[in-house]
């Protein structure tokens, strides 16, 4: 099983596709019990297989590895065959939540501390994070507090939360999930944070008329999911192809005007 960490280079907007009564017109995609973002599985493995299409260009070799990896192509019947990959969810660990100090902390809370870590221990994995994991949880458990290598003694989140610096700087092993400036809140806070996502209008232009205005939800820039991809044990082929291409894939839609721009690296 091979963990990635996804980080949002610019603004992601992966649609849910329902409609309801709410004042925004396009949700982005979220788990139906938490209310918390996610990227569904089908999203995460359409992205790659467009990606590796798209760079393989007719070459006989890549164009087997990507059915390898995904399956057959859907617009040939003849070809329909299960891939030889798993692709999981896309969770999301970490989001940049306004700061008094270095413009933006990363903000997680314990509840998406514990299940990270039950994920590595589940499949055996990363064991080091593991275990700083446990620390954070066990100091954040009793409050609100930042993280990270700037020690003031208090810092301003979202206009309104002060929290204080307890002491706890982070290795790399953590560094590489959620860089060096971490912010873990209460789980009421983060539950909040999640919940006033940005939302922008858009707008559809005729014959320079607006005749159509909309209001979209989005994931900001930095934000971080974890995934996960079961394989062969002799076939890291995806981790080749974005090892090549600089972990570079788009996600969503929008990708016209610069949305879903996201970074794809296996977790060392």
């Amino acid at each position: 099983m091979d963990f990635y960490l996804i980080r949002a280079i610019s603004n992601l907007h992966v649609g849910s596709g329902e409609g309801d009564f709410s004042v925004v017109d396009k949700q982005v995609q979220r788990d139906a019990k938490t209310e918390i973002p996610i990227i569904h599985a089908s999203g995460i493995k359409g992205a790659l297989r467009e990606a590796m299409t798209y760079h393989a260009d007719n070459d006989r070799i890549q164009l087997q590895k990507v059915e390898s990896i995904f399956g057959g192509n859907p617009a040939d019947r003849s070809k329909i065959r299960q891939g030889r990959y798993n692709f999981f969810e896309g969770q999301l660990i970490g989001l940049p939540a306004r700061s008094s100090h270095d413009f933006f902390y990363i903000a997680t809370c314990p509840m998406i501390l514990e299940s990270l870590k039950n994920s590595f221990a589940l499949f055996g994995a990363a064991h080091k994070k593991k275990q700083q994991l446990e620390q954070l949880i066990k100091q954040a458990s009793s409050g609100e507090f930042y993280f990270g290598k700037n020690q003031q003694e208090k810092i301003q989140l979202e206009d309104s939360w002060s929290l204080e610096y307890n002491g706890f700087d982070i290795d790399d092993s953590l560094a590489e999930l959620f860089g060096d400036r971490i912010a873990v809140l209460g789980n009421d806070h983060f539950k909040r944070l999640v919940k006033e996502l940005p939302i922008i209008a858009r707008n559809y232009l005729k014959n320079g008329v607006s005749s159509n205005l909309w209001y979209e939800e989005y994931v900001p820039r930095e934000a971080r999911f974890i995934t996960m991809v079961s394989r062969e044990e002799n076939e890291d082929y995806l981790n080749d192809f974005l090892t090549a291409q600089d972990h570079l894939v788009q996600i969503g839609a929008n990708a016209t005007v610069g949305y879903g721009l996201c970074s794809f690296k296996m977790i060392s």
